[in-house]
């Protein structure tokens, strides 16, 4: 549960327009967040909070906050969400930021991130500043990290349901929703992308090494999100985690010389279940009947791919493509461990210690191939 703050309440003061700073565009770091009323432009500040940019960067390139709602709007004072349940008590992702402070003043369309009493308890959760005035300042300054000012769209921000001062502006009957949120980068792409020429930009292997499918959204492989390197990247994944599924039951089955790309079926639970989870619809929806899978993907070839290959991409100029490969057997790792352990999520924080692992096994068979390896790991890890 995430609070941005121990409330001044400014009642009667009425909302004052404050002037955003003056910013050179750019798309990469431009949202375009889009409400029943129509569409605020947020212009972000990795100047002031790199790490609480890359953050909402991330969830927002995954849908994540597609279909949220501001469960906690105060007259005068600040509209929040980005709760998973919509009440204040979901769960978030589970990695909290360090705060990114600073002196910029929290003015009408001010963006910051919400957290706890701790100071270094950020996550997911986010509020817009709904007035300008000292007093709202002197709660709010200092002590919540800025990442992005409204530059448009204002109008449509005021017209946010509020919540009772009673009740903390919660309880709303009809809380406005997100209807979608992307970067004015990905939004404004010509036409989608392949996934072999999303995992071939520059940000693949970055986004594939921060990529969790448990807090990847399905709307984010529709509604014109698919030209986003992380949507590539959750393509890639599905396909580890599928493989993982299948072989762990004996019902792993390639179709001969087809490369990964889009996955039809993937698309279709995705459009019925638009805010479910990635991880949730790949093991409720995807794993239900095996079906034989592309034989290799984009970011390497499956079948002649050996342990040495992938000892050597983890080092050196080969770096940047273990990433990708690394994504892949994380996924296939945790579709394996969810047959034999289907309660068992196994957490993000463990992929660096489970592809140590494999690494290790790698360096002792170096010309066996790294699928029959990958199984041997899966079958015998355990997480603590």
């Amino acid at each position: 549960m995430l609070r941005f703050v121990a409330l001044i309440l400014l009642l009667c003061f009425p909302a004052i327009a404050a002037e955003a700073p003056a910013l050179p565009a750019d798309p990469e770091n431009t949202v375009y967040l889009d409400l029943d009323y129509g569409r605020v432009v947020i212009r972000m500040r990795p100047d002031l909070a790199p790490r609480h940019v890359e953050r909402v960067k991330h969830l927002v390139r995954g849908g994540y906050y597609d279909g949220m709602v501001f469960y906690r709007v105060i007259e005068n004072f600040a509209a929040q969400t980005g709760d998973t349940k919509g009440d204040g008590t979901g769960l978030g992702t589970g990695r909290t930021l360090n705060a990114e402070f600073g002196r910029t003043p929290q003015v009408r369309g001010t963006v910051s991130m919400a957290r706890t009493s701790k100071r270094n308890s950020a996550d997911a959760e986010w509020f817009i500043v709904l007035a300008d005035h000292p007093d709202t300042r002197k709660s709010l300054d200092g002590k919540y990290t800025v990442w992005g000012q409204v530059t448009s769209g204002m109008e449509f921000v005021d017209q946010i349901p509020k919540g009772e001062t009673a009740k903390d502006g919660r309880e709303i009957q009809t809380p406005a929703r997100v209807v979608k949120m992307q970067i004015a980068a990905d939004a404004e792409a010509a036409q989608k992308l392949e996934t072999a020429a999303l995992l071939t930009r520059p940000d693949a292997p970055a986004t594939a090494r921060n990529f969790s499918a448990s807090e990847f959204k399905c709307s984010g492989l529709i509604n014109g999100q698919g030209v986003t390197t992380q949507s590539g990247v959750a393509q890639l994944w599905t396909h580890g985690y599928l493989a993982g599924r299948f072989a762990a039951t004996n019902a792993l089955t390639f179709n001969t010389g087809e490369v990964a790309g889009a996955d039809p079926a993937l698309a279709e639970a995705c459009t019925q279940f638009p805010q479910a989870f990635l991880l949730t619809v790949a093991s409720k929806e995807l794993s239900k009947a095996p079906r034989a899978l592309a034989e290799t993907t984009p970011a390497f070839p499956l079948e002649s791919y050996t342990c040495k290959a992938f000892s050597e991409s983890r080092k050196g100029p080969g770096k940047e493509q273990g990433e990708l490969v690394g994504l892949w057997t994380f996924g296939y790792i945790q579709g394996y461990k969810n047959v034999s352990q289907p309660q068992m999520e196994i957490p993000f924080d463990a992929r660096a210690r489970l592809l140590d692992a494999m690494a290790g096994v790698c360096a002792k068979f170096p010309e066996h191939r790294f699928l029959d390896l990958a199984s041997a790991v899966a079958a015998k890890v355990t997480i603590k």
